[in-house]
């Protein structure tokens, strides 16, 4: 990424080195969290007066400049017990970061062995303080308190309708605490997650002068990965499906030329991923319970297969009956 372009988006790079991670040998260490403690230095940066913290798999449907007015400390509980650190307000202090780092050394309790897991530790008491309401002449408030869970609504939440519909609060940002493989970085991850397609078009209009393949880097190096090995993972969805679906298109071509197999036989399981797809990037479908029921109807008529394609030696059966039809 070229210092033109960084100067020309207002982007600031702070380098800094890794903070060690103490819990690498904790029985339930995930490795991808290791250099997650690196988000305790936001709270060095004491050029500033408030510093708002998230992670790249947000999406924001509105400002949020009223977050700069919260107090010390401020998050989102998305779990009823214990609050989300992918997106939380803080003031910066070298104090606070100093004890941080002193914690970490004499082995702070961390049940994750992540940022999460560590300032849940740190602000045990967040779940009792209250709500945060901004104060309408813009002042800034003191005091740790809760975020409305709208500005972290979990992707989930908008599966289920289609829509957002969480009362308290604004709707304000999106988050992806779900599996890593299905990031919304990652083209497979679309149509699978609708909101993929969202996410690609909102780092177009974040990062205006960079280019794609610097926008992915931001993310994640444009490595390979199974089982979608063929394209490089952080394209764009539509480009890396319609790779995909052309190279496997040909693959199969290959295969029943070759080996002189039945064409449609071949080319069912290929159907039926596009299938698939199609239902689930058409939202026809009223909401996310019926576009689910849609979706594993798809899948569920290639499982049974043993009516149109039998294994060798054996003879075809009538289906049995599915309670999804």
């Amino acid at each position: 990424m070229c210092l033109s372009r960084k100067e020309e988006d207002g982007i600031k790079v702070v380098t800094v080195k890794d903070v060690q991670n103490p819990y690498e040998s904790q029985a339930n260490f995930n490795r991808r969290f290791k250099l997650t403690l690196n988000k305790l230095y936001a709270w060095s940066l004491v050029e500033y007066d408030r510093v708002v913290m998230i992670d790249s798999d947000n999406i924001f449907l509105q400002r949020t400049d009223e977050l700069f007015q919260c107090g010390q400390f401020c998050a989102v509980f998305i779990n009823p017990c214990i609050f989300h650190t992918g997106l939380f307000v803080l003031q910066p202090s070298m104090e606070v970061f100093n004890n941080m780092l002193h914690e970490l050394k004499i082995g702070r309790r961390n049940p994750d062995g992540a940022d999460q897991g560590f300032l849940v530790s740190y602000f045990p008491d967040l779940l009792d303080r209250p709500l945060f309401h901004p104060p309408a002449n813009g002042s800034k408030l003191e005091g740790t308190y809760r975020l409305p869970l709208g500005y972290q609504m979990d992707a989930s939440y908008y599966y289920l309708k289609l829509r957002w519909s969480i009362p308290c609060g604004p709707n304000s940002v999106i988050t992806f605490p779900s599996a890593p493989w299905l990031k919304p970085w990652y083209w497979w991850a679309w149509p699978v997650l609708p909101l993929g397609l969202s996410w690609h078009h909102q780092q177009e209009l974040r990062f205006p002068a960079l280019g794609a393949e610097d926008r992915h880097h931001l993310v994640h190096l444009g490595r390979l990965r199974r089982p979608f090995f063929l394209v490089p993972r952080t394209v764009h969805p539509l480009l890396g499906w319609s790779l995909y679906l052309l190279g496997s298109a040909a693959l199969a071509s290959v295969v029943f030329n070759a080996l002189l197999l039945p064409p449609l036989a071949v080319l069912t399981p290929w159907l039926g991923i596009s299938g698939a797809l199609a239902v689930m990037a058409f939202p026809w479908y009223p909401d996310g319970l019926v576009r689910a029921l849609a979706m594993m109807g798809s899948l569920h008529a290639l499982v049974e297969r043993e009516a149109y394609f039998p294994r060798l030696g054996e003879s075809p059966q009538a289906p049995q009956f599915s309670k999804l039809y």
